[in-house]
C-alpha cells in the first residue's frame, strides 16, 4: 500500500490506478496485429479460364460410361457386366490416346460405387474423365 507524505499526512492509502503495464501490453498488442494483418489476408489467386460454352468431344474420343439406380453398367447406351470394363475400355484406349470417358452415374447410387467405378476407368488407362452433372434448374 502506498501511503501519501505531504504536509497534512493524513496517512491516507492512494486510490490511483497505475496503467503503465496496461498500456504496455496494449502496445504488444497492437504491434502483433500489425505484424500478423497482411499475413491472414493472403490469399490465393486464381485466373481460371472463361468459356462460353463447352464444346463436346469429336463423337470418335468421346465414350459414355453410365451407371443407372438399380447398378447397371452400360458403354454408349450398350449394357455392360462390369467384370467386362475394364476390357472393353482398354480396346477402346488402344484405339486412340486422346479417348475422354463422360461418366454419368445416378445420384442414387453411393459414392462408393461410383469411386469404384472411376479407379476402373483409371486402370483402363483412361487419363481424361468427365464427370457429368446436371444444370440446378435441369429436371432428369
Amino acid at each position: 500500500m502506498i501511503l501519501r507524505s505531504n504536509a497534512n499526512a493524513t496517512h491516507e492509502p492512494l486510490a490511483e490506478i497505475n496503467i503503465t503495464p496496461l498500456v504496455d501490453v496494449m502496445l504488444v498488442l497492437v504491434v502483433i496485429l500489425l505484424v500478423m494483418a497482411p499475413m491472414l489476408s493472403r490469399t490465393l489467386h486464381i485466373d481460371l479460364p472463361r468459356v462460353a460454352a463447352s464444346t463436346p468431344e469429336a463423337r470418335d474420343h468421346a465414350v459414355t460410361v453410365s451407371l443407372d439406380a438399380h447398378g447397371k453398367l452400360s458403354i454408349d447406351g450398350r449394357d455392360l457386366a462390369t467384370d467386362q470394363l475394364e476390357p472393353t475400355l482398354r480396346l477402346i484406349a488402344a484405339r486412340s490416346d486422346r479417348i475422354v470417358v463422360n461418366l454419368h452415374a445416378d445420384r442414387s447410387q453411393p459414392f462408393g460405387a461410383v469411386a469404384n467405378l472411376l479407379a476402373r476407368i483409371g486402370h483402363a488407362g483412361i487419363a481424361h474423365v468427365a464427370v457429368a452433372t446436371a444444370n440446378e434448374g435441369q429436371r432428369n
